[in-house]
């Protein structure tokens, strides 16, 4: 955008905040001017892309889209009984600590207990966080008294759970019993939960021991997690906002832990740290006792090291058994993957396109076939912009009138003020699309296994850079990093990212999408994936 068009949109934003009563923040507004301008492009690519009609409704619920009797039986079913679990890879990239459903094994069979496997998460995590910053809390004594209850348990015979006696983590923006939930902010600070959330209460009762909170940006909103180092390399971003648990995850300080993603913020910083990360579909895991981003945008998900740790957990958190691989599953002998390209993907480093083309190759020798599909990414990516502007603000409503703008900083304030300003027709044109998004993703996996794209158009940028060059193109960093996993919050599709490649040394991920409710299906393929896919090694930070 030229500088008369910059001018012009910041003079909008200024009369936009004076039509809302509120005043912009003192001194350089240039930021402010940049962020709406941003958000003025995606509403702009939105409606010109939308060409909605009046039975086109908002859909608050994208799993909700009408997809005809045909893509609802699709739903359906890969809903019901599920696919298969995955199968365990033959490698556990490199972490010291054996995987998830390995250390359930060995409690369960007597090899080790709970408390030496989180005795020993909790040395780890004392020896290498210092570097890492992966946690904000490490629950040390109760995560030891927790595991000496697991080994009572054992010793009873009360083994139940998948995760019994297994240390995990959890993002600091979902509430554990008696812990300060801070969302990265220091607003909340004497933010004492009173119940555990329910995705943690699933995992308690599946077993597992929480021993610590993760690092997250503040209050989710950002592509970074400032605090955390990439494990890969401690000048590069560990990605966010769900940063923290992805470091500790590819650092091997805990096997499994749990992130949120309302524009791609389990799968970002899983594609920078070399794990793997999946976004569910949306509502599948309940998002209660976590604080809000976007209520109809916002994902709860696991982090893990590999595909099979990834379905343990999201069998735990979906309370979802694994089963035989349910219809609609074509991809037992030959599955089909619908490549995404076209403009729409926007400027991708040469390199990362290398690795997708190496994987697709090696996925066709396995006996896949991959062809070439588009979908409307840029329309996708405006309506999540207008979806998530607006819930927002209204989520920080009553926490900024009970304490004032103290505390924010000055990006979050930015936020929230363009949010209050938005306008009911931008949020209600982003809801609307929601279903013409939907019936394309799905047509598209109409015969298809899963859709594959890279999880990001580049590897880690350096941290604390504004503004990266991509395939010769200057862009923003928290544009840059959302364009491509930003679009299925838009749709609510299970995605997954796994890790395909390295360029530089460091990790590049590539996501598969799958069909509404088919993420145990999605799962499966995965872990096929996963095996054709190289070796990435292990990061400098893990000795």
């Amino acid at each position: 955008m030229g500088e008369g068009g910059q001018a012009d949109l910041a003079a909008l934003l200024r009369a936009r905040l004076a039509a809302a009563g509120l005043e912009p923040p003192s001194g350089d507004t240039s930021d402010l001017e940049r962020d709406l301008a941003l958000h003025l492009e995606r509403v702009a690519a939105l409606t010109a892309a939308a060409d909605l009609h009046p039975s086109d409704p908002p859909l608050p619920d994208p799993t909700r889209a009408t997809l005809g009797e045909a893509g609802a039986g699709r739903v359906r079913a890969a809903a019901g009984e599920g696919a298969a679990q995955p199968a365990t890879p033959a490698r556990s990239r490199g972490l010291e600590l054996p995987g998830l459903a390995e250390q359930a094994r060995m409690v369960r069979e007597g090899e080790v207990s709970s408390v030496e496997l989180v005795e020993r998460a909790l040395e780890r995590i004392a020896a290498l966080d210092s570097e890492l910053g992966a946690f904000v809390l490490v629950l040390g004594d109760k995560a030891r008294a927790e595991a000496a209850e697991r080994d009572h348990e054992r010793r009873q015979g009360r083994v139940g759970g998948a995760l019994h006696g297994v240390p995990v983590a959890v993002k600091d923006l979902i509430d554990v019993e008696g812990v300060v939930t801070g969302a990265g902010s220091v607003k909340l600070t004497g933010n004492l939960a009173r119940r555990d959330a329910e995705v943690v209460a699933r995992l308690r009762d599946a077993g597992a021991v929480v021993v610590g909170k993760t690092r997250t940006h503040e209050f989710a909103y950002g592509v970074t997690t400032p605090g955390t180092a990439n494990p890969w390399d401690p000048e590069r971003t560990a990605g966010g906002s769900s940063g923290g648990s992805a470091a500790a995850v590819a650092a091997g300080l805990v096997a499994g832990a749990l992130g949120s993603d309302t524009a791609g913020s389990i799968r970002i910083p899983s594609s920078c740290c070399g794990v793997v990360g999946l976004k569910p579909t949306w509502g599948r895991v309940p998002a209660t006792g976590v604080w809000p981003l976007s209520w109809s945008c916002d994902h709860v998900g696991p982090i893990a090291a590999t595909v099979a740790d990834v379905a343990l957990l999201d069998e735990v958190l979906a309370a979802e058994p694994g089963g035989e691989a349910g219809p609609g599953a074509h991809h037992s002998t030959s599955p089909r993957i619908g490549r995404v390209v076209g403009d729409d993907l926007g400027p991708v480093d040469p390199a990362v396109a290398g690795v997708m083309d190496e994987l697709c190759r090696r996925m066709e020798t396995a006996g896949a076939t991959v062809d070439e599909v588009v979908l409307p990414l840029q329309a996708a990516r405006g309506a999540v912009a207008a979806i998530v502007l607006a819930e927002a603000a209204a989520a920080h409503v009553r926490l900024l009138a009970e304490t004032g703008e103290d505390g924010y900083s000055r990006a979050m304030l930015a936020m929230i003020r363009i949010g209050r300003s938005a306008l009911a027709g931008e949020y209600l044109t982003g809801l609307r699309y929601r279903g013409r998004f939907v019936a394309e993703v799905e047509g598209l996996l109409a015969g298809r296994d899963a859709l594959l794209l890279p999880t990001l158009p580049c590897a880690a940028p350096p941290a604390g850079e504004r503004t990266m060059t991509i395939a010769g193109t200057r862009v923003g960093v928290q544009a840059a990093l959302t364009r491509l996993p930003g679009p299925f919050n838009c749709s609510g599709s299970p995605v997954l990212s796994l890790p395909a490649g390295q360029v530089g040394g460091l990790p590049v991920g590539a996501s598969l999408v799958g069909r509404i409710g088919g993420d145990r299906a999605l799962l499966t393929l995965a872990a096929r994936v996963e095996v054709m896919a190289p070796d990435i090694g292990r990061p400098a930070v893990h000795a």
